[in-house]
């Protein structure tokens, strides 16, 4: 008779599982990171986490967004201070999210890492390529040719067909369908220059392609459509520099820079612009629904937070190139503008519960690193230490006269105090010590 083996059935609770989920973050190389994160867990953790499995050395250009499900699709950006499943539960459509640069820059140079800056050439290809950014068919086929250069190297004459090379999408469909010849005279002249690209590194590649979208208009905008005051339907660009406010009929476009907005301002379905001219009145739109007004604001806050500390990494930057000499630089510009937007923080508070001043900020920003061999550079260098004997004889004043040597190797000095005290020996001239030597031993004994 065989033996029968009861099993009994356990029921456990994993809590484990119960406090974490899976999310799959989209990136700019087409491919996907999936990541396990608490529910807790805030926007910006995950955000850390895909740019060390990246290898991000400059991730505060970047954020993470969304496809939201209230009204038509529109893509937001997530808030880096809020929980991030929260978030998505009431906002998004799904739990996927996609990696992409929220910051932009004006200048290439600022981005130092390679693979922040190959992202990054990828996010305004991106952007070129779906029309967000408008070029005419010239500046379509250089793009072109250096990204041919950035992805496949130098030219190859049997690799690189015309055939082959149509397979890739790199014109936009408004640039295609404005040049009268089509795709094909857009591919021939980028292949002419393709060709002349020889020798050039992709990373050069890359920057060079950079460099002219930065100059092309859209670059760096999002765009929402509005209302003014007459009922006329506008459009509001947020980018790094200030508002764009553009009429849909006629070919009319004002803008405001950060330096010259005092506040911005939302209530409800209403945004409203305050400039820091005291003759110039404020300007108010009215958008279809209040969560879409509320949105703007907050970007225009993350936008604004930015290019402050943009505007004084600069400064920073500018002067530790010219170790702080006057004559190299001039910075009165820069710091005319940080102090414009100083003051406009301190005099324009929050008038209402969600109209705070664009100072506070709901998406944290990471100010970028410093490079620590340039402060290096600039603090004072020192005399070396003397060695143990050397300083209990000057202590005591039993050294003879003359015989102040200096030495290297600070190893020698065991005694942190006394180590203290010799180094100020050292750059404390001979009258100052003799002074200063009551003094120190009183207060050491």
């Amino acid at each position: 008779m065989p033996f029968k083996f009861h099993l009994k059935k356990s029921r456990q609770y994993n809590v484990i599982s119960k406090n974490q989920y899976v999310i799959c973050v989209e990136l700019l190389d087409t491919g996907s990171i999936e990541c396990t994160l608490d529910v807790q867990s805030l926007g910006h953790e995950c955000l850390t986490n895909v740019a060390q499995r990246l290898g991000l050395g400059q991730p505060e250009f970047f954020g993470l967004s969304y496809i939201s499900h209230h009204g038509s699709p529109a893509t937001r950006w997530v808030q880096m201070d809020k929980p991030l499943k929260r978030q998505l539960e009431k906002e998004a459509r799904s739990f996927n999210l996609r990696l992409r640069v929220m910051y932009f820059i004006t200048d290439v140079q600022l981005i130092q890492d390679e693979i922040t800056r190959y992202h990054y050439y990828l996010q305004l290809k991106m952007d070129v390529i779906d029309g967000r950014i408008h070029c005419n068919s010239r500046e379509a086929s250089t793009l072109a040719s250096y990204s041919m250069q950035a992805e496949f190297g130098n030219y190859d004459p049997q690799r690189h067909t015309a055939e082959y090379l149509q397979q890739c999408i790199l014109f936009s469909k408004n640039v295609i369908q404005a040049d009268s010849s089509g795709q094909d005279s857009l591919l021939s002249a980028a292949i002419v220059r393709y060709k002349n690209l020889s020798g050039l590194t992709q990373a050069a590649a890359e920057e060079l392609y950079v460099s002219i979208a930065v100059h092309l208009e859209g670059y760096g905008r999002e765009t929402f459509a509005a209302k003014d005051d007459a009922n006329n339907e506008i459009f509001l660009g947020i980018s790094m520099n200030g508002i764009i406010i553009g009429y849909s009929n006629v070919q009319l476009t004002s803008f405001y820079r950060w330096k010259d907005i005092s506040n911005v301002i939302n209530h409800k379905k209403t945004f409203k612009i305050e400039c820091q001219a005291e003759n110039e009145e404020p300007k108010q739109f009215h958008f279809s629904d209040a969560r879409t007004a509320k949105y703007v604001w907050r970007l225009c806050i993350s936008q604004h937070t930015f290019y402050m500390q943009h505007q004084e990494s600069n400064l920073v930057n500018k002067m530790s190139n010219s170790h702080l000499d006057p004559d190299n630089i001039d910075v009165r510009d820069e710091i005319r503008d940080v102090n414009i937007d100083n003051e406009a923080k301190a005099t324009n508070q929050a008038h209402f519960n969600s109209c705070n001043d664009i100072s506070s900020s709901p998406f944290p920003v990471a100010a970028s690193s410093i490079n620590m061999d340039t402060l290096r550079a600039l603090l004072p260098s020192y005399r070396p230490a003397p060695d143990y004997d050397t300083a209990v004889q000057r202590k005591y004043n039993t050294a003879p006269n003359g015989s102040h040597h200096y030495y290297a190797n600070q190893s020698n000095v065991h005694s942190p105090s006394l180590a203290h005290e010799v180094c100020m020996s050292t750059i404390i001239s001979p009258e100052l010590s003799s002074l200063l030597g009551n003094a120190v031993n009183r207060s050491r004994y």
